[in-house]
């Protein structure tokens, strides 16, 4: 891990690794830590995938050396009852992917779907960052809820700074790419429960129509 972390800082190559349980995540930190302090301190937006059951203390870590955490909430709805009953217990559960106690942090983090594992449905990714239900109706953490506007913040523009394109995706503004979708209702509006619900009814790509439900 050490070897191929540094190998990637020195090559200017991105990091992006998976760390789904707490163990992973610490051996990630010490390898961007060890090659920080050889290599020196940078711009480099190194990623953990998942970050499923990260500590408050790595998320610490991860703030202070610019790891982005790629958070996972639709874990919560998947196997989020499996969770809680079976290999984590209540309450680690509760704090699956936590997205509310990074954005107290001030952590910059994205939601992703997993796909193959997950749907590749972002109303999916924002009703589950938004809701943490699992498939049996059951709220997993209530305190790592976010609202609808960060949880499109977190697949949008936060997708973009993870990538280093923040100069050209993200938000919606004069120069940038013109990739957006016009759903049905307002996410913001609405009640939460309901993102599940919503309709996208048109698609616009660099500002031209690729899909328009009849």
């Amino acid at each position: 891990m050490d070897s191929l972390v540094e190998q990637c800082f020195i090559k200017g190559w991105p990091v992006l690794a998976h760390c789904n349980g707490d163990a992973a995540g610490d051996q990630f930190i010490a390898a961007v830590s060890r090659a920080e302090a050889k290599l020196g301190k940078a711009d480099r937006r190194p990623v953990m995938i998942h970050a499923q059951t990260a500590r408050v203390d790595q998320l610490d870590s991860m703030k202070a050396m610019g790891i982005v955490p790629s958070f996972f909430s639709m874990h919560t709805y998947y196997w989020g009852d499996w969770h809680r009953d079976v290999t984590l217990g209540k309450e680690r559960a509760a704090h699956i992917s936590p997205a509310a106690t990074a954005l107290k942090k001030g952590i910059t983090f994205t939601e992703h779907h997993d796909a193959p594992v997950g749907l590749p449905s972002s109303l999916l990714v924002m009703h589950t960052a938004v809701n943490r239900l699992s498939r049996t109706g059951a709220v997993i953490g209530a305190d790592e809820r976010i609202t609808p506007y960060q949880a499109i913040c977190s697949i949008t523009r936060n997708a973009a700074y993870q990538y280093f394109e923040e100069d050209r995706k993200g938000t919606l503004k004069a120069g940038k790419l013109a990739d957006f979708v016009i759903l049905d209702k307002n996410p913001m509006k609405i009640d939460p429960m309901k993102i599940i619900d919503l309709q996208v009814m048109e698609t616009i790509k660099e500002g031209k129509t690729v899909y328009k439900k009849l």
